[in-house]
């Protein structure tokens, strides 16, 4: 299994022994959810107990309906021992700050560590809620140094200045594949440029389809995405409004 090591990963376990609550923002399809699960794995292997909720599974937004549903379910996996529970995709939850910082002031034995698409959206609904109880986290796509890293089995991870001051034609096969398709991590794994530009395609979507659409209440979602296709060819451009 091909692993991308990403920076965040370090900063997250540093943290992970804090009170406040961990929470990892970055737009859909940047790597939180698999980061989540390396600290989990980590967490673990040290024999501390986990939980992970996903908010996109039907299965267990059930458990969110209350904070007490939420509570019971805790208690009943892990009773007043020290946890870390993992919750992915909040921004599906409503009045999601409310919701955890009323968790959090129960002053439970579980550590939270949670994560949501949309930064926008997640700082308008959650900042000021729990204000003094979270550390944030922002994540992007990897980054070009995360990307050779990766893309050289993390040979010269150590040593990547001069990697790219002796590897000068292959840094520019490099950067002009980062350029072409991002750090999107489904898009750095696939093999050949058709399967890439499928993941670019799907990620799209999905943008359009589940976030953006969400947040802005659109109903018309292949006009909407019809639109954004147009203004497209505006970039950089003078906009005819008609």
């Amino acid at each position: 299994m091909n692993i991308i090591k990403r920076y965040l990963f370090n900063d997250l376990l540093s943290a992970v022994n804090s009170k406040e609550i961990l929470l990892i923002i970055g737009h859909r399809q940047c790597g939180k959810t698999t980061l989540m699960k390396f600290v989990q794995e980590r967490l673990e292997k040290n024999n501390e107990k986990t939980a992970f909720f996903n908010m996109d599974y039907e299965e267990d937004i059930k458990y969110f309906e209350t904070q007490k549903k939420f509570i019971d379910k805790l208690k009943l996996e892990f009773g007043d021992e020290k946890a870390f529970v993992f919750i992915d995709e909040i921004q599906r939850k409503e009045n999601a700050g409310l919701f955890l910082k009323g968790i959090y002031d129960l002053d439970l034995p579980y550590k939270f560590i949670v994560s949501g698409s949309g930064s926008l959206e997640l700082k308008e609904k959650i900042h000021e809620s729990l204000a003094g109880r979270k550390i944030i986290f922002e994540m992007t796509t990897l980054t070009f140094e995360e990307f050779v890293n990766f893309k050289t089995n993390y040979a010269y991870e150590k040593n990547l200045k001069n990697f790219f001051e002796v590897e000068k034609s292959k840094s520019e096969e490099f950067l002009s594949e980062y350029m072409s398709f991002g750090g999107y991590p489904k898009c750095v794994l696939s093999s050949t440029e058709r399967e890439k530009k499928i993941q670019i395609d799907e990620i799209y979507k999905s943008y359009i389809e589940k976030d953006i659409s969400y947040w802005l209440k659109i109903d018309k979602i292949y006009a909407f995405s019809n639109l954004i296709k147009h203004l497209s060819f505006y970039t950089g451009k003078i906009i005819n409004y008609s």
